[in-house]
Parts: structure tokens; C-alpha cells; sequence
């Protein structure tokens, strides 16, 4: 889950899964770099409101929520603050314990002619006995031919005029991937002729989906009938959530009785004037993802049917009248307490704590499957890629949430090990793990992506850890145009040029790469193709590849490059390496403003995943130019949101300040390339913000800048010492905003300095003081301005920096956090609160 924040004034709404906004919420934004995860949390935490679509499914983070919401009282603040925070709940079946301050309909609402139709539309389904033992082979086929017989006697159904759909749209619904795909295949094999087949399963890549959906646009609710033969939709739970369908037809597999109410929903959605059919097939047995819920469920609608004296279960939204007893519902699990203590840990994200809270309980319980990742498909990696080669490619080609398939871990772990058939026996909802993993000692490895970090590598699959993002070469397959398929062998197809193309407009990179050149063109032909390039300048290496017969998708996009925006492009022909003549295998190009658009449509770069693209702007901008604009964009942003004078001043004066740590001779150096002859400290114009030159990481130690080394936290000690820092109306926050800007300092920053020692010369801009004393920085114990030291230390926390005190109480979150500040009044703990 991505966003651009270029305008934060600007409304914005977002679709996303518990796990992708839990986790933001709480600091551990998945897929999300460290240094990246505060930004999210306050996006998410802070002049927001979350509506939880169907509420029933998400019990743990809805209670989660509930102690959010108290956290954001103003018993847990130091000070009002305006933004406001909120959340409700959307859903068909909200329970008893939801029901006491539940919106519901009126007389006057049931009086409206087209919900009134909807209400009281009859929807009777007819139950049918599966065989108990399911895992059977024998028993697998009488079920999958239960199932089709089913389709048949529908049609059937609907071959009778006064029932009203001569080419029905019918839905089989079960309860795992494999079914569904194991009944689709059987269906399509003997159907394909006479009726439209589709399968739909969550596990899907989102620009997937997009063609699946389009697929759906006759059947959608309120939709002209024109099908010209049935359509026949296999699917497993994901419809019960999110899909405006209207089915002429309903065949499915037992399940909790809220599920199959949800799954009803969509059978004569509309209340048109025919007679459904509807079947639901169960048994007794122990269901695979819902356990003893689905066996209660069976024997309540048994009950039911015997009262009625036939095997027939009325499912109309007002004619439903099976007691909804809790053990017959899907079971909702609690989450743990969010106490005060949590949450001081989970603010602190550089570097993640440990020990750290476990997020996945207050998103999933403790008892279902919580252990959620992302996993995405590359065709122009493979294990033989160096970590530090993949993390410059993902830099400038990051792996987006439109690419991705959230899947449980478990499910990947098998895959990967070679456990396929184990693997593809999963539910489209959160449910236990009820299978055994057995490994088969072939475990293919992954690269784990935390952004530009050396926790981004490769990985074994007992390595992968909730929450995390893999890239996976595309050589392994376990995935088709339906989604996941663990079964299948065939290398999947990279879908990241169509992933990234919402973000064309902004900034727009294309690979040119073996395993990405089709049938036609093979690498010996593209490494020729660069090679002929004499000066291998931007311009002359696309039209040297765009001469190539390139599959269509890659030939639109080189041309869509010629549209770079104020004709900047640059071409890294270093990321592939080089082939046995000497010759570079690949190119990425990138046009860093993206490309011209009908739309004309004007912003930054896309930065909420890591703020590398905020360092590409193609030419070099001045210390001064730049810090001036930063404060005038933050004095905009906070005027339309809506922030205090006095809050207001402090953002402006931030932004004036967070870059000063630049003014270092050697971080300088590296802007200009690594210049030997140095910056000219007069000339205000050469102390530069951001380079002109795509920053080589290599030249960071040939200018001496220590590993990890932040100009943020050098930042700090100049603020300080500046003229214009008398006008902080809160001088701690000043100094928090400047250095966190990055996402660093909280609490820790990851380099040492023995500049720090000596007498550092200043430029003569920007006010800055000719010179600056040796002290320390706020990476280091001895830092210390206004008299801090001494005064109080984090308890429970290593002190090896005073800024992980002033992090405890100034969190750059969006929502309160509370610490414990230890003073020296008598030793006593005092409990603040904080928001910034």
C-alpha cells in the first residue's frame, strides 16, 4: 500500500487490508522501511478516519481500535490538538455485542420502493449432504460431482421461462483455493462451449484482478441483463466482502452462518422479479478453515429445515430465521490490552526495539493465522544478483503494492520448500494453520525488501518474518492471471511496469532486461544493441533499444519515456552487469519528473515507501533555494490543515533548518561528485541540497563520510547555534522535527563522527555562525543543548543519546505516546504524554 503525500492537504481515500493500515497504525508499517514507518503512522493515526468494511471479520483490530480512539483523549496530552481521529464499522452481521449503538434501518427506509424489493426478495436454498470424510480420493470426486451437478440442475432451473434468467449468472463458492481452482478446471473442461467461466480467489495481484473484475461488469447490481450464455463464477469467500455482484444463481459449500449470510447477499441482490436457485452443500465434518463453527452451522440449518418439514432454508434479509448462535458463527478472536508501555515501544523505530510487541495480535488474536506477507514476482532477477545490486535496482524500481499478493507465511514457507500441495490448501480468510508443514529440503531463497537497508538481502524461507515483502525471481512460478497457484511451474509474469504506471505522471523508470525481452529478442541481441551505443548517452541508448522487436507492453512504455517530462532521462547500465564480451546485459531508464500527460498532472515523487526518489532531482539545487522552499511549502501545508500560529512557526522553522548538516565539507564533496578541489564556501550558490549526479554510494567513502553518517543529527547542532532558532515557539520540537526528518534518531542514529572533535568552518549563508566549536552530536551521549543533561533519561531505555529522551516525549506520530520520564525530584517516575 502506497500513496503519494506531495500534497498532505489534499483528501485523499485509500482502500487497503487491516494488516497494511494495522500495521502503519502501529508504527510497523509492513513492506515499509524503518525509516519511513513514522511517516505512515501519522498519516494514518492523525486527521483520519478508518471505516472497517466488514466488521464482523475483524473483531481483534476493531477492539485494537477501540483503545487507539481512547489514547487520542485529551487525558492522554499535554496539549489540544485539532486534527481529529476516528473510526466506525460497516457490516451486515455486527453481532449482539455490536448491535447496542447500531445504525439501522427505519419505516421510512423500509418504505423506499427499491430497498423494500431487496428485503423481502425470497432466496430459498436447498441443503444438500456431502460425504463425512473429505480427504479421501474417492470421496474428493463425489463432491466435486455433487458440486457439478448442481450447475446442471440450475441450468435446468432456468430453462423454465417463468423463473425468469434464460443465461443465468451462477456463483459456486468454497472454502479453499485449491477447491475452488481443482472446480474451476473440471467446470471449464466441460462448460467452456457452453457458458462463460471466471475464478476468483482473494490471493490475487491487484492489477490481475483489475481485468478480472472488468470481467464481472454485466453481473454487477443494478447492471442490463445481456449475457449471451450463463456465467458460471467459481470463487472462494472473497466475494462475501467487496464484490457488487447480482447472481441468478448460488451454489455453496458450508460454512458459518455469517458467511453464508454474507454469501447470500449477493444471490438476487437487487430483488428482480425471477425465482433463484440456491444449493448449500455440507456435512457434518470438521471443516479444513472454519472448524467446529461450520459443523454447528450444518446442524442449525438441519433443524431448521426439519421444523419447516423440508430440506429448504429460507435466506431472504428479512425471511432468514436461523438462531445465530455463537457457536455457529465464525469465531472472533480478542486482541491483547494496548497498554502505555506498548506504545512507547512501538514509537520507537530507529532502530525497532527489542523486545518489540507482537502488532499481528492486535491485528488478527492470538489464535488465528496472523502472519501475513507480501510476496512479488520479478522476471529480470535471480539468486546470482549481488544485495547491494538488487537494493539500487528496487531503488529506482520499487516493488509496489499493485504487484504483491498478501499471503500467510505459512502458505510461502511451504511453497518455497517445495510443499505445493500444502501450500494451495488455504482459505481466502484469516483461519489456524491446520495443516503440517513438511519440508522436502529444497528451499529456494528470497530477497527480503526493507528499502535501501542491509536488512534488505536474501533470505531463507525459514528466515521470512510477518510482515515482511519478498521478491521472488519469476523462474519459480506460483502464480497465474487468477492469482496464487503454488502448483503451477511456469515463470510467472512480471506485472511492475503496469504496477507503476498510476505513477507515470510523477516519475517513471523502465527496464530493459533478460528474462523482460519476449520470444523475439533474446540478450545476445540487447547487449549488441547497447554496445553500438558510441557515447551511451540516455537519448541514444533508448533509441538504440527501441529499435529492437521488444513485446508490446515494453515498447509502449520506451516510447512513453520520449515524453519525459522537461526532457530529462537518465539510463543506469551497471545494474545487470556486464556479459562475457564486456558488454552491459540490461538498462533501467528513468525519466525522474515521469512523463507528460494528457492530465498534465503536477506533484512531487511518489516517496511514502523511502524517500530515495526526493534525491533524483536531475540537477543541482542550492542549500539556500532549498531550505527556503521547504519552509514555505511547510508554512502552506500547515495553514491548510489547520494547525496553531504557534505550530505553525516551529514547521516553518524546521523546515528552514533540517538540511543544515549539509553544509559538511565532505557530505558536500560527495553532492559535487567528489570535486578534489572541493566546495567554494563563499559562494552560496555551490553549497548544494541536492546534486545534479545520481549519487554513487561508492564515492561516500572516498570523501571520508563515516558509514551511516546523517546529516540530519549535524543538523541539530547548528540549528541551535543560529540566529533564527530564538523564534521556535517550542525549541524541543524544533529540534525533534529536524532530526527525525529522515525517520533517524528515534531514538538512535546509526554513525559515530570524530569531525565532531574538531573546529568546523561554516559557510556564509544562511545566517550560519563563521564557525562551529567541537561538541557532540545528538548521535552521541555527550549532546547537550540548554542544559538537558542531567536533567532526565529515558527509563527503560539504553541512554546512549540524550535525543532518545527528547524521542520519548516529541514522537513524530500523529497520536499520543506515553513514556516515563525519570527526574530528579525525589527519583520519582513522572508520567507525560505527547504529540507532535
Amino acid at each position: 500500500m502506497g500513496w503519494d503525500f506531495s500534497l498532505p492537504s489534499q483528501p485523499i481515500v485509500i482502500c487497503s487490508t487491516v494488516d497494511q493500515i494495522g500495521s502503519r497504525l502501529l508504527f510497523r508499517g509492513y513492506g515499509v522501511s524503518n525509516t519511513m514507518k513514522p511517516v505512515h503512522a501519522g498519516l494514518i493515526g492523525s486527521d483520519c478516519l478508518i471505516l472497517l468494511d466488514e466488521a464482523h471479520l475483524a473483531e481483534p483490530f476493531r477492539q485494537t481500535l477501540d483503545w487507539v480512539h481512547v489514547y487520542h483523549g485529551d487525558k492522554w496530552r499535554e496539549t489540544h490538538v485539532t486534527s481529529p481521529w476516528g473510526f466506525a464499522l460497516l457490516t451486515a452481521t455486527p453481532g449482539k455485542d455490536l448491535q447496542r449503538n447500531a445504525f439501522t434501518l427505519d419505516e421510512e427506509d423500509r418504505a423506499d420502493p427499491i430497498l423494500s424489493r431487496r428485503l423481502m426478495a425470497s432466496k430459498p436454498a436447498r441443503l444438500v449432504s456431502l460425504p463425512l470424510d473429505a480427504k479421501k480420493e474417492n470421496t474428493k470426486v463425489e463432491v466435486e460431482k455433487a458440486f457439478t451437478k448442481q450447475i446442471y440442475l440450475a441450468l435446468d432451473h432456468f430453462q423454465r421461462k417463468e423463473n425468469g434468467a434464460a443465461t443465468p449468472a451462477i456463483a459456486i463458492v468454497v472454502n479453499t483455493v485449491s477447491k475452488a481452482r481443482v472446480l474451476f478446471e473440471q467446470i471449464q473442461k466441460e462448460m467452456s462451449e457452453k457458458a462463460d467461466c471466471i475464478l476468483l480467489i482473494g490471493a490475487a495481484r491487484p492489477v490481475d484482478r483489475e481485468g478480472l473484475e472488468q470481467r464481472l461488469d454485466p453481473i454487477r447490481t443494478g447492471a442490463s441483463r445481456t449475457l449471451e450464455k450463463p456465467f458460471i463464477l467459481v470463487a472462494t469467500q472473497c466475494i462475501e466482502a467487496g464484490v457488487d455482484i447480482d447472481l441468478d444463481a448460488l451454489i455453496t459449500e458450508n460454512a458459518p452462518l455469517d458467511s453464508l449470510h454474507q454469501r447470500f447477499g449477493r444471490l438476487n441482490r437487487d430483488g428482480r422479479p425471477i425465482v433463484p436457485y440456491a444449493a448449500i452443500l455440507g456435512s457434518s465434518g470438521k471443516d479444513l478453515v472454519y472448524g467446529e463453527a461450520s459443523c454447528h452451522a450444518w446442524k442449525a440449518l438441519l433443524q431448521v429445515a426439519h421444523d419447516h418439514g423440508k430440506d429448504i432454508v429460507e435466506f431472504g434479509v428479512d425471511a432468514f430465521s436461523v438462531p445465530m448462535k455463537n457457536e455457529a458463527l465464525t469465531r472472533k478472536e480478542d486482541a491483547p490490552v494496548l497498554l502505555p508501555a506498548h506504545l512507547d515501544l512501538l514509537s520507537q523505530t530507529s532502530p525497532i526495539p527489542s523486545p518489540d510487541p507482537e502488532i499481528s495480535l492486535y491485528l488478527h488474536g492470538a489464535n488465528q493465522e496472523p502472519d501475513s506477507i507480501s510476496v512479488i514476482w520479478r522476471s529480470d532477477i535471480d539468486i546470482s544478483f549481488e544485495e547491494k545490486q538488487i537494493r539500487r535496482l528496487f531503488m529506482l524500481v520499487p516493488p509496489r503494492a499493485a504487484e504483491a499478493i498478501e499471503l500467510p507465511l505459512w502458505a510461502v514457507r511451504c511453497w518455497l520448500e517445495g510443499n505445493r500441495q500444502s501450500a494451495s490448501d488455504l482459505g481466502d480468510v484469516a483461519g489456524n494453520q491446520l495443516l503440517e508443514e513438511r519440508r522436502t529440503g529444497n528451499e529456494n531463497r528470497v530477497f527480503r525488501w526493507r528499502g535501501d537497508d542491509e536488512e534488505s538481502k536474501w533470505i531463507f524461507p525459514r528466515e521470512i518474518c510477518p510482515g515482511d515483502t519478498i521478491v521472488v525471481p519469476a523462474s519459480y512460478g506460483g502464480v497465474d492471471e487468477f492469482g496464487w497457484n503454488p502448483m503451477r511451474t511456469v515463470p510467472a509474469t512480471d506485472v511492475a511496469q503496469k504496477a507503476a504506471n498510476a505513477f507515470a505522471t510523477r516519475q517513471f523508470a523502465v527496464r530493459v532486461a533478460p528474462g523482460l525481452l519476449g520470444e523475439s529478442v533474446d540478450s545476445e541481441d540487447l547487449a549488441a544493441a547497447l554496445a553500438r551505443s558510441p557515447f551511451q548517452q540516455p537519448w541514444e541508448l533508448l533509441n538504440a533499444v527501441r529499435g529492437l522487436d521488444l513485446p508490446e507492453d515494453l515498447a509502449k512504455a520506451l516510447d512513453a519515456l520520449t515524453h519525459a517530462k522537461k526532457r530529462n532521462l537518465a539510463a543506469y547500465l551497471d545494474l545487470y552487469g556486464e556479459d562475457e564480451e564486456s558488454r552491459y546485459r540490461g538498462v533501467v531508464f528513468v525519466a525522474p519528473f515521469g512523463i507528460e500527460s494528457e492530465a498534465r498532472e503536477e506533484g512531487g515523487f511518489t516517496a511514502t515507501e523511502n524517500d530515495f526518489v526526493g534525491s533524483l532531482p536531475g540537477f543541482p539545487i542550492p542549500l539556500e533555494i532549498h531550505s527556503a522552499d521547504v519552509e514555505r511549502k511547510a508554512e502552506e501545508f500547515a495553514i491548510a490543515v489547520g494547525l496553531s500560529e504557534e505550530r505553525i512557526v516551529d514547521l516553518k522553522l524546521a523546515g528552514f533548518l533540517h538540511d543544515l548538516g549539509k553544509v559538511d565539507h565532505r557530505f558536500q564533496q560527495w553532492l559535487h561528485y567528489g570535486d578534489p578541489l572541493g566546495v567554494d564556501q563563499e559562494n552560496g550558490q555551490s553549497v548544494l541540497a541536492k546534486s545534479g549526479y545520481p549519487m554513487l554510494m561508492a564515492l561516500r567513502t572516498k570523501v571520508y563520510l563515516p558509514a551511516h553518517w546523517r546529516h540530519e543529527a549535524l543538523s541539530v547542532r547548528i540549528a541551535v547555534k543560529t540566529k533564527r532558532f530564538a523564534e521556535a515557539k517550542d525549541p524541543e520540537l524544533v529540534l525533534w522535527l529536524i532530526g527525525t526528518h529522515h525517520g533517524y534518531g528515534r531514538p538512535f542514529y546509526p554513525h559515530r563522527d570524530e569531525e565532531d572533535n574538531k573546529l568546523r568552518l561554516l559557510p556564509s549563508i544562511m545566517g550560519l555562525p563563521p564557525k562551529l566549536e567541537p561538541g557532540a552530536g545528538p548521535q552521541s551521549l555527550g549532546f547537550d543543548w540548554n542544559g538537558l543533561i542531567g536533567q532526565c533519561s529515558l527509563s527503560g531505555s539504553r541512554p546512549d543519546t540524550v535525543f532518545g529522551s527528547l524521542h520519548a516525549w516529541k514522537p513524530f506520530s500523529g497520536w499520543p505516546t506515553i513514556v516515563r520520564l525519570r527526574k530528579k525530584r525525589g527519583g520519582k517516575l513522572n508520567e507525560r504524554s505527547a504529540s507532535a
